[in-house]
């Protein structure tokens, strides 16, 4: 696992008011194959979500 980015393919850093959010230059950018894997998870908690409040979620 990389040191930089924890394995989630971003690197955030800055200091102060300065932010900037970028792909890790160590892992590159977020492969497709990952990235659908965590759509997919977020789409799949998100129903739930939705389907125990009993309204519609925007």
């Amino acid at each position: 696992m990389c040191k930089l980015c924890n394995g989630t393919y971003v690197d955030k850093g800055g200091s102060g008011s300065l932010m900037f959010v970028q792909p890790c230059p160590n892992c590159g950018p977020m492969p497709d194959a990952v990235w659908e894997k965590h759509r997919a998870d977020f789409k799949k908690r998100f129903e739930e979500v939705k389907r125990l409040v009993g309204k519609e979620v925007s």
